[in-house]
C-alpha cells in the first residue's frame, strides 16, 4: 500500500480550503459567474453603510445584489445612486417603497423593497427613489432613553405610594386616637339637629309664637 508524502497530504488540504473559501463565496453572493437579470437603480441621501454586494430582497426574499454604488452631486446636494442586480423573472410593481435594513441587531444592511401591487411593473434601467429608513442604533438609543423615563416614573409612583399609605396610617390612627371626641362631636350635632327640627316644626305649626318672643 502506498503511502502519501507529506507534500501530498498538504496540497490536498490546500485545495480542499480553497474548495470551502469557493463554495461559501458562491453560497453567500459574494462571488457571481452569471449576470442574469435586469438593472434598475435608486438613490439615497443616505446608505447607512451599504456596502457593493449586498442583498436585495422583495417583500422578504432575495432577489438580487447591489452591483455598484455611485456618488453623484447635484445641486441640491450629493446623491448615492446604487445600481441593483435583480434576477430574471422578478418583477417589480410600480411606486414600490424602497429603503435600508439591517438583518437583526448585528447583521448585514440590504436593500429592502416593498411591492404589493400596482397597475404596471417597473422597467429594466428605471430609476426610483430610496425612502429613509429609521437607523436602528437611533431606535436603540431612543428605546434605552425611554426604559430610564419609565424606570424613574416607576420610582416616583413607588415612592408617591409609600406616602400615601404612611398618610392613611397616620389618618386612622388620628381617628382610632379621638374616637370617643369624634363620637361626643356626632352625637352633639344628632341632638342639635333633632331640636331644630323640632322648633321648626312647631313654628309652622305655631306662628305666632315667634311674634310674642319678639315682643318680649
Amino acid at each position: 500500500m502506498r503511502k502519501f508524502t507529506n507534500e501530498f497530504a498538504v496540497g490536498l488540504f490546500f485545495i480542499l480550503c480553497i474548495g470551502g473559501l469557493l463554495y461559501l463565496s458562491l453560497s453567500t453572493g459574494k462571488i457571481h459567474f452569471k449576470n442574469e437579470g435586469y438593472y434598475i437603480y435608486v438613490k439615497f441621501k443616505d446608505i447607512s453603510g451599504l456596502q457593493r454586494n449586498a442583498p436585495v430582497m422583495v417583500n422578504g426574499l432575495e432577489v438580487g445584489r447591489v452591483q455598484d454604488i455611485e456618488t453623484k452631486y447635484t445641486p441640491e446636494g450629493a446623491e448615492l445612486f446604487l445600481k441593483l442586480l435583480i434576477n430574471k423573472g422578478i418583477k417589480i410593481w410600480e411606486n414600490p417603497r424602497v429603503s435600508i435594513k439591517t438583518l437583526g441587531l448585528m447583521g448585514e444592511k440590504y436593500v429592502h423593497i416593498a411591492s404589493y401591487q400596482g397597475k404596471d411593473f417597473i422597467k429594466p434601467g428605471e430609476i426610483l427613489e430610496g425612502k429613509p429608513s429609521s437607523d436602528l442604533d437611533f431606535l436603540m438609543d431612543k428605546a434605552q432613553d425611554l426604559s430610564k423615563d419609565f424606570s424613574l416614573l416607576l420610582d416616583n409612583v413607588n415612592s408617591l405610594t409609600l406616602e400615601v399609605k404612611k398618610l392613611a396610617k397616620n389618618l386612622n390612627y388620628t381617628i382610632d386616637a379621638n374616637q370617643d371626641s369624634i363620637s361626643k362631636i356626632v352625637k352633639n350635632l344628632e341632638v342639635t339637629t333633632k331640636n331644630l327640627e323640632e322648633l321648626t316644626f312647631d313654628l309652622k305649626k305655631h306662628p305666632w309664637k315667634l311674634l310674642h318672643k319678639g315682643k318680649e
